[in-house]
């Protein structure tokens, strides 16, 4: 067979070796365009966004959207001065991961003279912490606020990382040196999805696995093994994945994951922020303002109401006190003897003892004369025990000597050799001579216990004398004491005295008035009730301090869960005000702001009102109300931080 090559069929051929060449290059050509396509328009759109923020006026539509910043205000009485701190915050709404820039505006009162009023605080050294809204964690710290153009303003970026209620602490020290704090409160919110980055990335991952899968299947339907198929889609795949992730940055950045809101500064809002501050003089800010508040705001927020209801209200006559233990509840623990202390190695100060329980032991060490006497007291009792020892075997001897005659009278009874008398004499000489070897034996073992007890030394036992715990601890272990010291003191705490000094002039208060409350040091949120049942008023005393012209007076407590200490100081309201029930409220619901009290009142669904009250008798958990609430109303009691942060003007 012979061929002959035609070279009229070269370019023929050629084209049919390079078709699917041209096929992958038509797909990435493709995926090129269909890239610049999309690119330009996120460009397109960036620049329409951006022509909106920058070079132009925005209109009043715009004005209007955009996120206008927050006000606030605090007085700061010092008995340095009275400063204030005016605070502008934007956004008034910052969320997770965006940039919130605050501008505190220090001033400070200043009465009489040319210069009387509010003069701008200019030169202070400004920091600012940052906290959760219980102002115990700290968020961070030590961050330092730039001065800006006009006298007395100082601001602050910072950018929150998750959502979340917080409070930021602004720390003022003057030129001359004189330091003042002011917090306001801040609510974190989270950024918004953006839906359409996720949907033209998901369009994008689609439009590539299209492509690929495409140009894979093209090949192997034009009869090409499935492995150069492969390799062929090879430089297709990785342009694609290349224009892929550019397009995936390009997406990033005009349009985020999480939606990105219009630049904003302290001028965002033009003359809306003017039309708002005319609305917060008009009353938005102040007593009667409405604000709306969502139920999931509500729940992120913990916000808690309580009822206004009548209520008995400890009030009357405030003294102050402090923790003792009655006299019968203490108890010392002393040796019997001079000697070693060994205490029980867990025992410490504030360790429980129950009655009865051993707690250590006392080694007593005698002098050489005493351990020389204790010796030859001690030999002469090995001695005697010796003798003794002989005395118990020749009785066992004789035991077993009459044993053997008893076996033989009852042997000779049988065959009648012998009288029955015979038998009867030998149990007895048995029974008599097994007593005799008991008798002996008991002695030998009373002699060899009492020789082991003459020793050098001897251990007596330590015991807790009551149940309660350590208070005292005088000695350590290996301590030489002498008898009659105090090595320890025992203390009941299961009910305490508060002892009050009352004034001479208030006995006839005190005497009529067997009820009263009290709080402690250390938990100055709870406060505890003396009633006449399990906590009781036990005594008035009967002589006047002439010092501080006071008479004691003392109330037993129980002490559930040890939580009074002996000498903690206690404020003690003993109440004069009989049953008598006012209408009041929780004292946390109230807030003051400028001079004025506030409480927050829940008109149902997601509303509440910011209304102005006049307070009346104080007690220690309910403040009463004169003007301004109804019997059945409620207040907002939780998440009080969180609506002062969202009112307009704060």
């Amino acid at each position: 067979m012979r061929f002959i090559l035609n070279p009229y069929s070269l370019p023929r051929l050629t084209f049919m070796h390079h078709s699917a060449t041209n096929h992958q290059s038509t797909a990435l050509a493709l995926a090129v365009g269909v890239s610049l396509v999309f690119m330009l328009w996120l460009a397109q759109a960036a620049s329409a966004h951006g022509d909106e923020d920058h070079g132009k006026k925005p209109t009043q539509a715009a004005n209007l959207l955009a996120p206008k910043p927050r006000t606030a205000e605090r007085n700061v009485q010092t008995s340095h001065g009275q400063f204030r701190v005016r605070l502008r915050q934007a956004p008034a709404d910052p969320r997770d991961g965006e940039e919130a820039q605050f501008e505190a505006t220090i001033t400070e009162r200043v009465e009489g003279g040319f210069a009387g009023g509010d003069q701008p605080v200019a030169g202070a050294k400004v920091t600012a912490r940052i906290t959760q809204a219980d102002g115990k964690t700290v968020v961070a710290n030590n961050l330092s606020a730039h001065k800006e153009s006009e006298e007395g303003v100082y601001g602050l970026h910072y950018v929150f990382r998750e959502r979340g209620d917080y409070k930021v602490i602004f720390v003022a020290r003057t030129s001359d040196n004189r330091q003042f704090e002011a917090d306001f409160p801040i609510a974190v919110t989270a950024a918004p999805v953006n839906w359409i980055f996720w949907g033209v990335l998901a369009s994008l991952a689609l439009l590539v696995c299209v492509l690929i899968a495409g140009s894979y299947f093209a090949l192997k339907h034009r009869g090409i093994a499935a492995g150069v198929a492969a390799r062929r889609t090879v430089p297709l795949a990785v342009g694609v994945f290349v224009f892929f992730a550019v397009g995936v940055a390009a997406l990033a950045y005009f349009a985020p994951p999480r939606e990105r809101r219009s630049s904003v500064s302290m001028a965002a809002g033009g003359e809306g922020e003017d039309a708002h501050s005319a609305a917060g003089d008009a009353g938005l800010g102040g007593s009667g303002a409405v604000l709306t508040i969502s139920k999931e705001s509500q729940l992120m927020f913990g916000i808690r109401t309580a009822p206004v209801a009548e209520q008995k209200i400890v009030t009357g006559l405030k003294v102050t006190g402090a923790v003792i233990v009655p006299p019968n509840a203490k108890a010392k623990i002393s040796p019997p003897v001079a000697g070693r202390v060994t205490l029980d190695a867990r025992l410490t100060v504030g360790s429980p003892v129950a009655r009865g329980q051993r707690i250590g032991a006392i080694e007593q060490i005698l002098s050489a004369p005493e351990i020389a006497g204790l010796e030859a007291q001690r030999a002469t009792l090995d001695s005697q025990e010796l003798q003794q020892l002989t005395t118990v075997q020749q009785a066992r001897t004789r035991l077993n000597a009459a044993r053997i005659e008893l076996e033989r009278a009852r042997n000779l009874v049988e065959i009648g050799a012998v009288p029955k008398k015979r038998l009867q004499e030998a149990e007895t000489a048995y029974t008599l001579a097994a007593q005799e070897v008991a008798a002996a034996e008991a002695q030998a073992q009373l002699l060899g216990a009492a020789a082991k007890q003459v020793a050098p030394t001897r251990t007596y036992p330590l015991f807790a004398p009551v149940a309660g715990v350590i208070s005292k601890l005088n000695v350590a272990t290996g301590q030489q004491v002498e008898s009659g010291i105090e090595l320890a003191e025992v203390t009941a705490l299961d009910r305490v005295w508060l002892q009050a000094a009352v004034f001479e002039k208030d006995l006839a208060a005190v005497r009529g008035a067997p009820r009263a409350s009290f709080v402690v040091t250390g938990q100055p949120d709870e406060v505890f009730q003396i009633d006449g049942s399990r906590n009781r008023l036990v005594t008035v005393g009967t002589t006047v301090d002439p010092q501080t012209r006071t008479v004691p007076v003392f109330y037993e407590v129980t002490n559930l869960g040890g939580r009074f200490r002996e000498g903690m100081f206690a404020e003690i309201t003993i109440d004069t005000s009989g049953q008598q029930t006012v209408l009041a409220v929780p004292k946390q619901a109230v807030i003051t702001e400028q001079g004025k009290t506030f409480v927050f009142v829940f008109k149902g669904g997601e509303s509440f009102e910011k209304r102005a009250i006049v307070l009346g008798a104080e007690g220690q958990e309910f403040h009463e109300i004169k003007s301004g609430l109804e019997a059945g109303e409620r207040v907002v009691i939780e998440g009080i931080y969180q609506l002062r942060s969202t009112q307009p003007g704060a």
